[in-house]
């Protein structure tokens, strides 16, 4: 095994909060190394002429390849184990700039709630309201700590939206129950389908508060603070599960990553994978070894090792790196990794067929959309509810195009079949007339959900798969049914020809697509009794690793989790080029 050149930070991935890192730590003087299991990727030329929905859309070209590394489920802790062999929930990417090559630009803060869950829920409903065998709490960091690092994501990579909240004043338009932000949106809404205009005239009837959807997408030219020039979306429908072509959708190598190579002390070394952090006397970390582009096997030292992965692979990482000091892996002293594991709704709730209307949602994107926040969290009483939480309803997406939806087109023709002549001809007619209403809300944590080492599965590189344990509750099915004939007032009030709504959450499973919203494992908080890392992910018991993204969150609130782990992230980053660097041996308070 060859032994590297040693750096300061060697990060394991190089999304999104690895660019971050890269960019403030590099700009501070410090050498950061950035070790890939994917290729390098930019938007010329390996995004121009994308448009290709089968080898992006249907075979995930841009994700993990499950033959080498997949995941195991069941859905409770007596349940049979299987590991997932095709693409159904989630989409973790491979390559530089992660998921966030792919992902779909819906960029959101978090509620001043989300952050003090559990004492909020408490002290207005009671503790007898939270549900039985959660594992809430509240996060160890406030929305008012972290307001000028969403600020400062926003305006770095050029953020499109309609402010509701301008430090305490409710503005027309936005969104009248977001958290106070200091500056508007840098950038103007994008433009929304035409189903999104329909949906947003019939929420304002009914009472409710549409806006529309904030985006990581340019909606017009814009220059960031490195000088950086990027055009505005040109709504082509090739944008979710797509690198984007012009660079207006935000991403990784057109935000951080430039800036950071632009000093001389960022390296990416792709097509390498770490297999473990190594650790040495006192258990703290002394580097990683990986598998470099030729199969052999490179040790890399490092002074802070960065677990910046996806969720799965950052818990992975920590339960596999193991020594006299950890036997149960980094962070895993007390037992807490893996726990708090969460996931996400993301359901189409309510469909209309519109005969005769003409959509045209072949264009647009995920982002380009009306929404309501009015069932969100905790911004509706719950005092007569049989759940707690809730999340938001939002139509109808773009970017739709035939080779993907035309096998489940959601409303089917008078016989309900979806084949024959008959199926055929209400295709030809109706696949550019349906609207549908989705929700996507949130997810609690539970004793008996988490995340461990699978004990009969493997990878490619002979070390256990991370095995999931999950399902959704009976908080999960009453929150779905009360939003659910919400949806289906909202759709009738938009007058479809026919309509049909699933009223009744089916239960939870890992074959089919949702979200890549998993979130906990790894969580942050208070002191080593309630979590794996503090506030600014350190890992308490190996004080230089730091884990980034939604491993750390305790919850999963009702909204994306990308505009908020970036945030963490800046925080993180400036706490180690500040402080850390110069008293390596204790956790950063």
């Amino acid at each position: 095994m060859a032994i590297q050149k040693k750096v300061d930070v060697v990060t394991v991935g190089a999304g999104w909060t690895a660019a971050i890192f890269a960019q403030i730590l590099t700009e501070g003087g410090y050498n950061v190394l950035s070790i890939e299991q994917g290729p390098m990727r930019w938007a010329n030329p390996d995004f121009k002429h994308n448009h290709d929905p089968l080898r992006y859309h249907i075979r995930h070209a841009m994700m993990v390849n499950l033959g080498r590394e997949t995941w195991s489920w069941r859905p409770n802790p007596k349940a049979p184990t299987l590991p997932m062999r095709q693409y159904g929930s989630f989409n973790p990417g491979q390559g530089v700039g992660g998921a966030a090559i792919h992902w779909s630009g819906m960029n959101w803060r978090f509620l001043e709630s989300d952050f003090n869950y559990r004492t909020h829920y408490i002290e207005r409903y009671g503790e007898n309201k939270l549900p039985a065998g959660n594992r809430i709490q509240d996060w160890p960091v406030t929305y008012k700590e972290l307001e000028p690092y969403y600020d400062r994501f926003e305006y770095d990579i050029g953020v499109s939206g309609q402010t509701g909240n301008l430090n305490g004043v409710i503005l027309e338009g936005g969104n009248p129950f977001e958290a106070p932000r200091s500056r508007p949106y840098p950038l103007p809404p994008l433009e929304v389908t035409i189903p999104s205009v329909i949906y947003a005239d019939a929420c304002r009837e009914l009472g409710y508060h549409p806006f529309p959807q904030p985006a990581g997408i340019l909606s017009q030219a814009y220059q960031d603070r490195w000088g950086n020039v990027r055009s505005g979306c040109l709504y082509c429908g090739f944008c979710t599960r797509y690198g984007c072509e012009v660079d207006a959708k935000s991403m990784p190598v057109n935000t951080h990553i430039p800036p950071a190579l632009r000093t001389g002390r960022y390296e990416i070394r792709a097509h390498s994978k770490v297999i473990r952090v190594n650790l040495g006397p006192g258990g703290r970390a002394t580097g990683v070894t990986y598998i470099d582009e030729q199969g052999q096997e490179q040790e890399q030292p490092a002074d802070v090792v960065l677990l910046s992965g996806f969720t799965f692979t950052n818990v992975r990482m920590l339960l596999l790196s193991r020594s006299d000091d950890h036997p149960n892996g980094i962070g895993n002293d007390q037992g807490l990794v893996g726990k708090n594991y969460t996931y996400q709704h993301w359901h189409g709730v309510s469909t209309g067929l519109f005969e005769g209307r003409r959509f045209n949602l072949y264009m647009g994107n995920t982002s380009t959309q009306n929404v309501i926040f009015d069932f969100q969290a905790d911004v509706f009483d719950h005092s007569d509810l049989d759940f707690v939480g809730g999340g938001m309803l939002f139509s109808t997406l773009g970017e739709r195009d035939p080779l993907a939806s035309v096998g489940s087109l959601p409303v089917t023709d008078e016989g309900g079949k979806n084949w024959g002549q008959g199926w055929k001809d209400y295709l030809r007619q109706n696949w550019d007339s349906v609207a549908t209403i989705v929700f996507q809300g949130e997810s609690l944590p539970y004793e008996d959900q988490f995340l461990d080492l699978d004990p009969v599965y493997k990878a490619a590189d002979g070390q256990p798969l991370l095995r999931l344990t999950f399902d959704w509750h009976q908080n999960d099915y009453n929150m779905y049914r009360f939003i659910a004939q919400r949806a289906d007032e909202i759709m009738k009030q938009m007058g479809p020809t026919r309509q049909k709504t699933t009223k009744e959450l089916d239960p939870y499973n890992i074959h089919k697509y949702q979200s890549t919203h998993p979130t906990g494992g790894a969580i942050m908080g208070t002191d080593p009794g309630n979590s794996v890392t503090n506030k600014y992910g350190q890992v308490w018991d190996t004080p230089n690793v730091f884990v980034t993204g939604a491993a750390l969150y305790p919850q999963n609130p009702g909204v994306n989790p990308t505009g908020t782990l970036a945030p963490l992230a800046y925080m993180a980053a400036e706490a180690i080029r500040d402080r850390f660097f110069r008293n390596p041996d204790r956790i950063l308070v």
